[in-house]
């Protein structure tokens, strides 16, 4: 019987026919082989052990294998995205001692755990991590999943101590990412989205802090030829989470980690997701847009929002008191309005502070004609068709205020070293500056203190409120006692909660009432029905890429970020490509004079102003002719408004255009496609063929309302918008 067994089982793990022979064979076999034997029987268990001991899960598109020796891999069918590591290096996990914030330690991620496998899943668990004279442990469960056609990873930690809670939870750790296309490509999610086309260009590290300005959306997609793999957080109560992509040195090669504030004695983990896939980007932001329509709704604003063009940002009162327009100059503002074809005016500065100055007291001022004066003069706007939309701060408090010195304890936020979060302005260099703190919306005291300000505008007769800087900043841990968060959790939820509850009364007193946001990002998203854009992809520059946000959620509506008091064509044809409202700002005394009187300013007309507007845009063009050129670019968007306003922002995806300095994005009404194409040049003529997938060409249009062909020549810096229908 052992003869047979060894021919078999050595044959199937190829060992030699001969040796099997000369082996089984030998008349001595058992009395003088004894070991060859022992060592065969050990050889052929061995082997056996390795040839099982890769599990593998696997997506359509990709697989995982975990070997005996704790390694995982991922790669994609055609192995042009390969992911390696040891699990061992998936997790950290780190403490922080109640009584003394700065005490922290970090779990051994060497200490042993069991691995479970199951059916497209497998389960580590570290259970009673002891600590070093420390009378805790922590037990862990990690869990990667295929579910959705994707990577999952989740889990959940607890420890045993009231004294030692778990601070901050590195997982999913990724920490070699190798890309094996000819080019790579990454998206990412901050401001309206960025796009680098290599590691090189990408940089040494970038972090997404979710959710922010700098961080709309809680993933990134990378491809490499038509390979992609997208990373996300796909968390349902969309808690704090910094997500951070990292160039290995002197390679092509990534590293990522997931990293999520904690403070808790026991945590759930949200699903952290990675999946492979073919084609476009569009793919991962239709996968991730997927899931956040199961779990949200993204507000829908009033009609009246829609159908706005964009607005004329004027600040009534600077700073350092400098008055510029009094309250019944309000009618001048609507005439410039007019003149550039803007349906709302938003009134900065409007309070007895004046701009960043005695926040969050917004009272009528004296000064500028009296609360009466304030509501006479909105009135009017109104009787011209003209919105208004008034400011406030929702995040800082002035520190020589009342309510600083009285309200500051139960409001501002404080650090780890029970230090209150501070901010300044220095936005004259003539003028002391101003010292802020931040306040948390985590105070219920600073939320009735929000909503008082909603209530306010309503009664001033405004059609809304813009809350500055809730869209802006990354979450902020804060270690306040008076708070209704944990200390050292983040008021990220708390300000989700502030806008619900303003809008939800709001709405029930005037449903054409609208909330702002100074940025946004799909947290805020779900309760704000107007953006006043700021960040990366609100104006042209370098690396940006609008199409990331816009795409994955085509409902926002926001205006672009331009802090001049004219619109250059470049940056008005930026906006209409990309389906943005249309801004121009009116902040200081000399852009007054530009814009009242056409007054060319020069770089002493801003001597004692630390942020001035582009000066050079200013002296490229007059007023008059940017707002002609304005004026009749927002006719030409009515005209088309159906779907330059109410149609689907599509960016690119099935649209092919070839032409140098040539780019074309799409927006989408039932079963037509309108196609605006734009020649980024300014000086020279530009060739262009463009074919859209499933479509053919209806019609072509110009602002200058004159018949053009459809592959005809486009003029330095001119716009063209092509329509066309579904291909039977």
């Amino acid at each position: 019987m052992l003869n047979v067994y060894l021919k078999k089982s050595l044959f199937k793990n190829r060992i030699p026919h001969n040796l099997i022979k000369n082996i089984t064979n030998h008349s001595n076999f058992f009395c003088m082989n004894k070991f060859i034997v022992i060592f065969l029987l050990f050889l052929n268990a061995n082997l056996y052990s390795q040839a099982g001991s890769d599990f593998v899960i696997k997506t359509s598109k990709a697989t995982l294998t975990l070997n005996d020796r704790n390694n995982i891999s991922i790669s994609d069918n055609k192995n042009l995205v390969h992911l390696e590591l040891n699990v061992q290096d998936l997790w950290t996990i780190t403490l922080v001692n109640k009584s003394n914030r700065r005490n922290e330690l970090v779990l051994d991620n060497k200490s042993s755990f069991r691995t479970e496998k199951s059916h497209q899943k497998i389960k580590f668990y570290a259970n009673e991590i002891k600590l070093v004279d420390i009378p805790t442990s922590v037990s862990a469960e990690f869990v990667i999943e295929v579910k959705n056609d994707a990577f999952y990873f989740y889990g959940n930690l607890s420890s045993s101590s009231e004294d030692w809670i778990i601070k901050s939870l590195e997982y999913p750790k990724l920490p070699n990412i190798k890309l094996g296309g000819n080019k790579s490509n990454i998206y990412w999610s901050d401001g309206l989205g960025l796009q680098f086309n290599s590691a090189v260009e990408f940089g040494e590290s970038r972090t997404l802090d979710y959710p922010s300005r700098s961080a709309t959306m809680p993933w990134y997609t990378i491809n490499s030829d038509d390979i992609g793999i997208y990373v996300g957080a796909h968390d349902s109560t969309q808690h704090t989470t910094n997500i951070t992509l990292s160039r290995i040195e002197n390679t092509n090669d990534f590293e990522t980690v997931i990293n999520t504030p904690i403070n808790e004695k026991e945590y759930i983990m949200p699903e952290f997701v990675v999946k492979l896939y073919e084609g476009s980007w569009h793919n991962a932001a239709q996968f991730y847009r997927s899931w956040y329509d199961e779990n949200f709704e993204v507000a829908n604003g009033p009609d009246w929002v829609i159908n706005d063009t964009g607005w004329l940002l004027a600040i009534l009162k600077q700073q350092n008191g400098n008055v510029m327009w009094p309250y019944r100059d309000i009618d001048k503002l609507c005439d410039i309005a007019e003149r550039f074809n803007l349906t709302t005016i938003g009134l900065f500065g409007w309070a007895i502070g004046g701009h960043d100055r005695l926040y969050p007291n917004y009272l009528p001022d004296p000064l500028m004609g009296g609360e009466r004066e304030l509501k006479e003069a909105i009135k009017r706007a109104h009787a011209r068709g003209i919105k208004i939309v008034i400011y406030a701060n929702g995040k800082l408090i002035d520190t020589s205020t009342d309510y600083y010195k009285y309200r500051g304890i139960e409001t501002i936020a404080f650090g780890a070293d029970k230090k209150p979060r501070m901010s300044f302005y220095v936005k004259h260099n003539n003028l002391s500056p101003v010292i802020f703190t931040l306040a948390c919306a985590g105070s219920e005291l600073w939320r009735e203190t929000m909503h008082d300000l909603a209530l306010q505008a309503h009664s001033l007769g405004a059609d809304g409120i813009l809350y500055d800087q809730i869209g802006v900043y990354s979450p902020e841990l804060c270690y306040s006692t008076y708070h209704d968060h944990k200390p050292g959790q983040s008021d990220s939820p708390f300000r989700l909660q502030m806008m619900r509850e303003i809008r939800e009364d709001l709405k029930a007193r005037n449903p054409d009432f609208v909330v702002m946001t100074e940025a946004s990002n799909n947290s805020v998203l779900r309760e704000i029905d107007y953006t006043h854009g700021v960040g990366a992809g609100y104006a042209p520059s370098n690396n940006v890429f609008p199409d990331l946000y816009r795409y994955t959620f085509p409902e926002l509506m926001a205006t672009q970020r331009n802090p001049n008091p004219l619109l250059t064509k470049t940056d008005a044809n930026f906006a209409l490509l990309y389906g943005l409202k249309y801004e121009v700002e009116i902040r200081y005394t000399a852009d007054v004079q530009y814009i009242i009187k056409g007054k060319t300013p020069n770089e002493d007309s801003y001597w004692n102003v630390n942020y001035p507007p582009d000066i050079s845009k200013m002296q490229s063009m007059s007023m008059e002719e940017s707002a002609n050129y304005v004026h009749s670019l927002i006719e030409f968007k009515n005209t088309h408004g159906n779907f330059l306003k109410r149609g689907k922002f599509i960016s690119d995806e099935g649209i092919t255009i070839k032409g140098k300095d040539v780019i074309a994005r799409g927006f989408t009404n039932d079963d037509e496609l309108g196609v605006v194409v734009w020649n980024k040049n300014e000086i020279e003529n530009r060739n262009f063929e463009i074919q859209v997938s499933g479509y053919k060409h209806k019609s072509s249009h110009h602002p200058s309302k004159q018949k053009v062909k459809k592959n005809s020549l486009l003029e330095p810096n001119s716009i063209r918008f092509l329509i066309f229908e579904k291909s039977n």
